[in-house]
């Protein structure tokens, strides 16, 4: 009798412990792929260019134009990629290289986005900026002294989705950079931006 319940004794194991093995490696692997599978359609931010490589590069500026330090300054700091970056900031923290030390140790990411809301649709698409320029109108951009100028541009952006879809948001503000030149070449000192009827 006793060798009859055994191999019962042994199948009833066998099905008891079946139901703990399915909670192993096998059916995390099989979770994992589940809860990754919806991001496989679109690019993980560590696989993307920033910005699809449209981003100005701040260090093939030519340092010794104050226009152009000035000009590259603006449109890369309104130059943002949903997909890679967390806030406004990050962009600001991709011109430090145009920037005197003081300037650059300034920029720090906040915890949270400010303009999450404007965000949104740009990055259900992992959008980018594709911002432009002009001078702005009046008397703040001048030189101050030899060394010292500021600039300021009327900037416009518009989005660039990744998956094709048409965003019509778009954006404007007025954006001034201050500048001081050390040893033969421009940096900027501060900056500061004004959207339409609001400060940022």
């Amino acid at each position: 009798m006793a060798e009859m319940t055994r191999p019962r004794l042994i199948t009833a194991l066998t099905l008891c412990i079946l139901p703990l093995t399915a909670c192993g490696p096998e059916t995390a692997q099989q979770a994992s792929e589940q809860t990754t599978t919806p991001t496989t359609a679109t690019a993980s931010p560590t696989e993307l260019t920033v910005g699809q490589g449209t981003f100005p590069d701040p260090d093939n500026v030519d340092r010794s134009d104050v226009e152009a330090t000035a000009e590259t300054a603006a449109l890369i700091i309104h130059s943002w990629d949903t997909a890679t970056d967390c806030t406004q900031t990050a962009a600001a923290i991709r011109a430090k290289p145009l920037m005197s030390e003081e300037w650059a140790n300034n920029q720090i990411e906040p915890e949270r986005n400010g303009n999450q809301a404007a965000w949104l649709e740009p990055a259900e698409h992992q959008a980018y900026s594709s911002p432009s320029l002009v001078p702005a109108v009046g008397d703040v951009s001048r030189d101050v002294a030899k060394d010292k100028a500021i600039r300021a541009y009327d900037l416009t952006w518009q989005w660039i989705s990744r998956d094709g879809h048409q965003i019509e948001a778009t954006g404007q503000r007025q954006v001034v950079i201050y500048l001081e030149k050390h040893n033969g070449q421009w940096d900027v000192v501060g900056h500061q931006s004004q959207d339409m009827g609001n400060t940022e």
